[in-house]
């Protein structure tokens, strides 16, 4: 079947987390332009492809959230194109983060994505850590319980699935990374197996769902504000003083 000899992952995250520079290193291969720059060098959704072990694994890179040239609705929109670019859809979204550098745009990073993929998006995720060397002795599961419980609680959200990447490693060491991460993916095409990839239909139910929920949220306040509006008019209506009443 398709799904056993094609892996499709699509790269998301901050401009300068290394997106590019990670797609090149699963892919063996220059094929991503990833230079060091306070903007965001990948524009437009680019699709690459490599043969390992005998399956085709394609790879979308995306263009980088905040510091970047476009409007962050123009780069949501350039994002969505991904499913296309990846029909019938991503086995995983993996969203790129540099080691130790989890900022308050960082966490908006973060929430971006998830509004962008909807709920059902995070049973597809993993996040991956660029600059791997500067763990040192440390485990990644130790760095992550001593650092910010914002990005512990985020990877929990998304099934808790992560690992590290140095895209400085060459041959042997990068095949390896390579490798524990496809053992991720196989993980979650195995777990998701009713459903294994990502799709647009997701896509379109989980924006209907947040529309129906903002509907409802906002009926709600409006009931809460007439409730306290009449409240606060009988509140009135109980202190004012009779008109025949003498006021001293």
């Amino acid at each position: 079947p398709v799904e056993a000899c094609e892996l499709r992952l699509v790269l998301v995250g901050r401009t300068g987390a290394g997106k590019s520079a990670t797609g090149n290193s699963i892919l063996g291969a220059e094929e991503f332009r990833s230079t060091i720059s306070p903007a965001s060098v990948t524009m437009e959704c680019e699709k690459r492809d490599v043969e390992i072990g005998g399956r085709r694994i394609v790879v979308v890179d995306t263009p980088g959230f905040f510091y970047t040239c476009t409007s962050s609705e123009e780069t949501r929109r350039e994002v969505k194109t991904c499913l296309k670019l990846l029909y019938p859809g991503p086995h995983a979204i993996i969203q790129v983060v540099q080691l130790g550098r989890f900022s308050e745009e960082e966490k908006a990073v973060a929430k971006t994505i998830q509004k962008i993929f909807g709920l059902q998006g995070k049973a597809y995720m993993i996040t991956l850590f660029t600059r791997k060397d500067e763990l040192g002795e440390k485990s990644l599961r130790e760095f992550l319980q001593e650092g910010d419980q914002d990005l512990w609680k985020q990877i929990a959200q998304c099934g808790g699935r992560c690992l590290t990447f140095d895209n400085r490693a060459r041959g042997r060491e990068r095949e390896e990374q390579v490798e524990a991460l496809l053992q991720v993916v196989d993980g979650l095409v195995a777990r998701n197996r009713g459903a294994p990839h990502y799709t647009e239909q997701m896509l379109q139910e989980d924006r209907e769902q947040a529309e129906r929920w903002e509907k409802e949220l906002l009926e709600m306040f409006k009931g809460m504000l007439a409730i306290q509006k009449g409240e606060i008019l009988e509140q009135v209506r109980r202190e004012r003083p009779p008109k025949d009443c003498t006021i001293l």
